[in-house]
């Protein structure tokens, strides 16, 4: 073979396959920006209205008892997620509430929705303290101040007093790292220990009824999770799911009716799931369809229907159960990553979402049909 052919062919092959990979290439961004343009146009079933622009939503928070603001927590570009309310009858924002270089968790209504408390970090603190913030003032106060990590800061429902989550504990030569709910007076004093177990204890909250105290244990040996309720006193009182659960990541008690939606694992390789537990009979259930996994639930007002996130085509999208028929509902299909859905009356749900590139806040609408949805009917 001549070395002009021999160079002839080379380039040839060359070729060939540049023009080979170029054809894959095209076809596979053709076929990516068909995926896209699908999303877009996949039918949803209900309204959603975008709320805001250039939020940089990090997560919404709860729903204030008389259901007119909700807080969340939102990042500004090179800042970390810092406090804000919404209200919930024209869906205006007020300027952030706190300007935490590191970053604020975990906020909490108090009982006539004047304070909130949270967890936070100021320039100099290594670990989280608690604080609560006068919506009237905006005064922020330190509540606590020490080399541990205080968290999950809940009113009490006299609003006198804040439990929260500390690695603090109150037994002497205990091991570091072990969780306890510690309880602090706001009207002045130290701060109590609430839990005394040699057990990690997280998580403090409150029965529908705001009689008793829930908290979850985790058992020393084993490392599971059971969630149980105390007296005001700091007594156990009855252990609400015994070894069911090896992990419970986060509950919802239901005010109107007597029940807790729970979002856990019963192994730790499985998969998460919802589980509904009835505090007058004690029974536990998942929600309906085993092989869907679930996660963050928001129970309606009126305790008819939980709200939550499941998987779908490698994404995120918001469902919703509805109790009185047991059939679990999909209400997004589109966006990749959708987060923390919060019922802010029976039929109206705010989410945040990607859904429109950057990470906002929309509302969906249950009793208002999408117009594919009025065109069919």
């Amino acid at each position: 073979m001549r070395i002009r052919d021999f160079h002839s062919d080379v380039t040839g092959t060359v070729f060939a396959a540049f023009l080979l990979i170029l054809t894959l290439t095209l076809q596979a961004e053709s076929q990516s920006n068909k995926k896209k343009e699908d999303s877009k146009k996949k039918s949803e079933p209900f309204k959603v209205q975008k709320l805001t622009q250039g939020m940089g939503l990090y997560s919404l928070g709860p729903v204030s008892n008389d259901g007119r603001h909700i807080l969340l927590l939102a990042k500004k570009p090179d800042r970390a997620p810092n406090l804000y309310i919404m209200d919930l009858q024209d869906f205006s924002i007020r300027p952030p509430l706190t300007d935490f270089q590191w970053g604020v968790t975990g906020p909490a209504w108090s009982p006539d929705g004047a304070m909130v408390a949270f967890a936070g970090f100021n320039e100099t603190a290594t670990f989280s303290e608690v604080y609560t913030l006068e919506l009237k003032t905006g005064k922020t106060h330190r509540l606590t101040s020490n080399s541990f990590s205080d968290k999950e800061p809940v009113f009490s429902p006299d609003g006198k007093r804040v439990l929260y989550a500390t690695d603090e504990s109150p037994l002497p030569d205990a091991a570091f790292g072990i969780l306890h709910v510690a309880t602090l007076p706001l009207a002045g004093g130290k701060h109590e220990g609430f839990t005394e177990d040699e057990c990690s204890s997280a998580q403090p909250g409150f029965t529908p009824d705001g009689a008793s105290v829930l908290l979850v244990k985790i058992d020393e040996s084993s490392g599971r999770h059971s969630l149980w309720q105390y007296g005001s006193d700091g007594k156990p009182v009855r252990d609400l799911t015994g070894r069911r659960l090896a992990r419970i990541h986060r509950y919802v008690a239901s005010r109107s009716v007597g029940f807790i939606a729970l979002w856990g694992q019963e192994e730790p390789e499985q998969q998460d799931n919802i589980y509904v537990l009835d505090l007058k009979s004690g029974e536990v259930k998942p929600l309906p369809d085993d092989d869907l996994p679930k996660r963050s639930p928001s129970i309606s007002p009126d305790g008819r229907r939980i709200a939550f996130l499941a998987p779908v085509d490698n994404s995120l999208q918001v469902f919703v159960c509805d109790l009185s028929t047991g059939q679990n509902h999909q209400l997004t299909a589109r966006g990749v990553f959708n987060h923390s859905p919060v019922f802010i009356s029976n039929d109206r749900i705010l989410f945040g979402s990607d859904r429109d590139k950057d990470n906002e806040i929309y509302l969906l609408d249950l009793a208002a049909p999408a117009e594919e949805e009025k065109k069919k009917k």
